[in-house]
């Protein structure tokens, strides 16, 4: 484990304990990850395979936490943990099988509440809310969901140690320092350690062939990836990689797949993680039951329960399953797709009102700039970037992830030979990171969240459109909290030249109501006049768009009585 501010510190021996309870007395912040180190005393043929080692922790008020530990290369062993609330905490390991040095050892962590400004820390990791609609953190705060997808980040595609850009030193640090700032606060990556022969600064994954013999020193690499982005207070949402590496050909594999997971749990769940599992798991030639076996690991094994998902295939091309059903499914990852551009109420809407309730994540929709070659070579527009996110927004989507071309998969320069750097456009990395959609999904977010945006809900009969507004994919739509006291209408730009669209709200309160154009472009709010609602019927006329051809946003909202 990389020294970081993120470690514990060693502190001396809990001399207050009897003595076959002895051990190391370690310090730790909430929520932040101390680190047991223990070496076998068996000389283990295949270590990552012969033996299991879990850590049981006793904390306030009883609570126990078990965490499996995993294998770090030659003798070493390492247990990671988190303490979820100050205290103190002991803890004592155990293995399924006689092994003196890695079983029945104790030891004591005294835990303080984290100090620092990071909401993750201050409130604890992820969870889904009470009614199943959105993500909360640990005590209950909403978590407004604002991902960057960066699909190549933990393997060597992504330069650790160098960039070609002279305002970073590391190619990695810059892209995830430059998201930070730009508002994100989820990051997708994946392992890729199912391909064989993929590697990253430590090496390759597998030292021979896929699941025969594990490298920690791969793991080791990715363990300062990790870190780096915890140390920025950004959720990790993890895949071991793409779901085409398990087929109903390979499923003899998924004991391999699961064991893995239990691995990725003992080394990555003590950081703010959402068990993403496998992209595009349900793409129709896949295994996608086995791919719901791995996410079961994954949730069922992280004693802090932090959600789990698996990533769907685009519904339009056959993908679209979903364990809804499942009491490890902690929320819908979708996928909108590339160049497509949907409606809410045939899309996000549908997605919403399904049952049992999840809370619903737009994971891939429209990376901005990219190539899509299979549809005549169509580039993705800003705006077909930017409306995906509004309209998942307004249609009931907890979250909404971003990516760009040159980032979504890191392309070093144009000239990058990497497979997806020329099949989707060849973006350099740096490029990619200043296209304009990133700074307008920071302006999405800076607009929900001066809202109370969790009790927003889609309204699909809170307006009335005139009849020249459009029918199709362009219908704008609105969102509303319970008592209308807050209403969001999104105005999609208009495909077809027309001129800009008006309606009715209706169903709004008595009262007067302050009605404010917002540009989701530039993120400038403008005046866009008032109503007062005396009639039973609450109708408040929406003025039309500033302009046709483009997305706007109406914020209604009613004044302190």
């Amino acid at each position: 484990m990389a020294a970081t501010a993120s470690a514990a510190l060693l502190t001396g021996f809990d001399t207050e304990a009897p003595a076959a309870a002895r051990g190391p007395r370690l310090s730790a912040e909430t929520w932040r990850p101390v680190e047991i180190p223990l070496h076998s005393a068996v000389d283990y043929a295949d270590p990552y395979r012969d033996v299991n080692l879990t850590a049981t922790f006793t904390g306030p008020g009883g609570r126990r936490l078990t965490m499996p530990g995993f294998w770090d290369g030659g003798d070493t062993w390492r247990i990671r943990f988190s303490p979820p609330s100050p205290g103190r905490w002991t803890y004592t390991t155990s293995t399924d099988s006689p092994d003196s040095g890695l079983d029945r050892h104790r030891g004591t962590i005294d835990a303080k509440a984290y100090r620092g400004d990071l909401p993750i820390y201050r409130h604890g990791f992820l969870k889904t809310s009470a009614n199943n609609r959105y993500m909360t953190y640990a005590d209950g705060t909403p978590f407004f969901w604002l991902g960057d997808n960066q699909q190549s980040s933990l393997v060597s595609q992504t330069r650790y140690s160098e960039s070609n850009d002279p305002r970073f030193t590391s190619q990695f640090k810059g892209i995830v320092d430059t998201r930070d700032k730009q508002g994100f606060n989820v990051i997708w990556n994946e392992t890729f350690a199912n391909h064989d022969g993929t590697a990253n600064e430590g090496g390759p994954a597998w030292t021979d062939s896929t699941f025969q013999t594990l490298n920690p020193t791969f793991w080791d690499d990715v363990d300062r990836r990790i870190e780096y982005i915890a140390d920025k207070g950004i959720v990790d949402a993890l895949a071991m990689g793409v779901g085409s590496s398990l087929t109903e050909a390979t499923k003899d594999q998924l004991p391999e797949y699961k064991r893995l997971a239990r691995y990725m749990v003992a080394r990555y769940a003590a950081y703010p993680m959402v068990w993403l599992t496998a992209q595009e798991f349900d793409n129709p030639a896949n295994c996608a039951q086995c791919w719901e076996q791995v996410a079961e690991v994954f949730a069922e094994t992280d004693p802090y329960r932090q959600p789990a998902s698996l990533h769907n295939y685009p519904i339009y091309a056959g993908g679209g399953v979903q364990p809804r059903d499942r009491s490890w499914y902690g929320l819908v990852t979708l996928q909108e797709g590339h160049n497509r551009v949907d409606g809410v109420a045939d899309y996000w809407l549908k997605q919403y009102r399904q049952t049992p309730t999840r809370p619903v994540v737009e994971a891939e929709a429209n990376y901005e700039g990219i190539d899509v070659y299979w549809d005549n070579h169509a580039i993705v527009q800003n705006w077909q970037t930017r409306e995906s996110a509004w309209k998942a927004r307004v249609g009931g989507a907890a979250g909404n992830n971003y990516g760009a071309a040159g980032v979504w998969w890191t392309c070093w320069t144009a000239q990058d030979a990497n497979e997806n750097c020329q099949n989707y456009g060849s973006t350099p990395w740096d490029e990619g990171l200043a296209l304009p959609g990133a700074a307008q999904m920071g302006h999405l977010r800076s607009f929900f969240t001066a809202l109370p945006w969790w009790r927003l809900a889609p309204a699909p009969t809170a307006v009335t459109w005139a009849g020249t507004a459009p029918t199709d994919t362009q219908l704008a739509f609105a969102s509303t909290t319970p008592d209308r006291s807050t209403t969001v209408v999104y105005y999609p730009h208009r495909l077809d030249g027309g001129e800009p669209y008006t309606g009715t709200l209706t169903g709004l309160t008595p009262g007067t109501y302050t009605l404010k154009w917002f540009d989701p472009r530039t993120g400038r709010y403008t005046p866009a006049g008032s109503a007062g609602i005396t009639d039973a019927r609450g109708t408040a006329h929406l003025p039309p768009g500033p302009t046709a051809a483009d997305d706007w946003a109406l914020l209604v909202t009613r004044s302190a009585r």
